[in-house]
């Protein structure tokens, strides 16, 4: 008993890693590009990088462990099963749950892992992500300036026609200023560079250019200045946004706070209410998949690892596409949170009760 605890277990395990390195890296493979241009052409530290990408693995956790967990169930017994070894098992007069104890015994495992990591240690990891983000933007706000791509810098908003990633030379360049109280001002510049002042700001050298600004007598008429050499410095303002929250790094506690505050407020709260269940229900996920990728597996018993990650990648749409549909109706609120985002777990746990009946009474 002992024997075959441990020899399912250990495979179990192999092939769960097997798939948080596939599903981990396709998750974050636009990241990494990013991150890589930041490190090679921006300038950002190597160190700083490393931790925003450290940062960023718990945000694809909460969905590449239950994706995992259904790729080693469909690996682990889809290869049991096409070598005969259940069969041989079975026949020594081992009953079917000396299979799935192994396998169970993780994803319980998994289950009790996520419900912490989903309700607390993702989302401030997520908040610790945009803070250093943040301070990456702030002492190098030039990371920000891509080609032909619009950013705010305070009133002001800026387009690059083209940049070079080794002088840094700009070109095509138009920034225009939106004050509140006053007409707005548009710079052309054929060229220019950029650099960072930690007192000043951002100061612009922009060379042969016009300064555009409107007539505030005549609104229909414009005052066009030629230059051949402008510098524009743009003080850095603290952005009140920077101290707010998103909903992705609010806690359960937090978000359970927010949604007695709105009730008592009369203010609509199904947004907070489908986050909140959404966590609870994907920290299910893993045992829900090993539930039905055992009796799938044995099924659909031959083809190897290929039939294994197609089996899988059908499940997952279906039940991603469940889950979001729902929460979609949730947070719309046309039905309540919970029936609305726990409906895939309901369609996973009918389907796996159904197939798993059949195999441990066969």
């Amino acid at each position: 008993m002992k024997i075959l605890f441990r020899y399912i277990l250990k495979e179990f395990l192999g092939n769960l890693c097997l798939g948080l390195i596939i599903f981990t890296f396709v998750m974050l493979l636009d990241h990494l590009f990013e991150l890589i241009d930041l490190v090679l052409n921006k300038g950002v530290g190597f160190w700083m990088t490393l931790q925003l990408l450290f940062l960023l693995l718990p945000s694809s956790l909460s969905l590449t462990l239950p994706m995992s967990s259904l790729l080693a169930a469909l690996l682990t017994f889809g290869r049991l099963s096409e070598d005969n070894e259940i069969t041989a098992v079975k026949a020594s007069g081992l009953s079917a749950w000396n299979f799935v104890r192994a396998p169970l015994t993780a994803a319980l495992a998994a289950v009790l892992f996520l419900i912490p990591f989903n309700t607390v240690w993702a989302p401030h990891a997520h908040s610790h992500f945009r803070q250093l983000y943040l301070q990456v933007l702030q002492r190098n706000p030039l990371v920000r300036i891509e080609e032909k791509t619009f950013f705010e810098i305070g009133d002001y908003h800026l387009y690059v026609e083209k940049k070079d990633r080794k002088t840094k030379e700009m070109k095509g360049i138009e920034i225009i200023q939106t004050p509140a109280d006053n007409a707005p001002l548009r710079i052309f510049a054929n060229h220019g560079e950029a650099a960072v002042d930690p007192v000043r700001g951002m100061t612009f050298n922009l060379h042969d250019g016009t300064i555009a600004q409107i007539d505030p007598a005549h609104p229909d008429q414009w005052f066009y200045t030629g230059f051949q050499t402008y510098v524009l410095s743009i003080p850095f303002q603290q952005q009140s946004q920077a101290s707010s929250r998103s909903l992705e790094e609010m806690d359960n506690q937090e978000l359970q706070a927010e949604i007695r505050q709105r009730r008592s407020q009369g203010l609509p709260y199904p947004l907070f209410a489908v986050q909140k269940q959404l966590r609870w229900a994907l920290a299910m996920t893993p045992l829900l998949f090993v539930m039905l990728g055992i009796p799938l597996a044995i099924r659909v018993h031959r083809g190897g690892r290929s039939i294994g990650f197609g089996i899988s990648l059908v499940v997952l749409v279906v039940y991603y596409v469940l889950v979001m549909g729902g929460a979609g109706a949730g947070q719309r609120g046309l039905w309540p949170a919970w029936l609305a985002v726990w409906l895939g777990n309901v369609v996973i746990s009918v389907l796996a009760a159904a197939l798993g009946w059949r195999f441990l009474h066969q």
